[in-house]
């Protein structure tokens, strides 16, 4: 795995941690289905747009999944869809 630059690594962290939130906070009802999903949409969006590091969106999911499998309800089928 080749070296991420400092800003690569914070971006990851935050993302992560983004994603995170999102699932739990669905899982404790305080965000709708739609909220949700367009949460974990604009996510996707943004790590594939800037690339982050090797983060590779169906190894994002595995994770987040495996962590908490609720978020599956909310799980955008593709980050094109409307």
């Amino acid at each position: 795995m080749p070296a991420l630059g400092d800003l690569e690594i914070k971006l990851r962290g935050e993302a992560q941690g983004w994603l995170n939130a999102t699932c739990t906070y669905y899982g404790l009802g305080w965000l709708q289905l739609d909220q949700g999903r367009q949460a974990l949409k604009r996510l996707m969006l943004l790590m594939t747009a800037h690339q982050i590091g090797d983060l590779d969106v169906e190894q994002v999911k595995a994770a987040a999944l495996a962590r908490d499998p609720g978020c599956k309800a909310i799980w955008p089928e593709s980050i094109d869809e409307n």
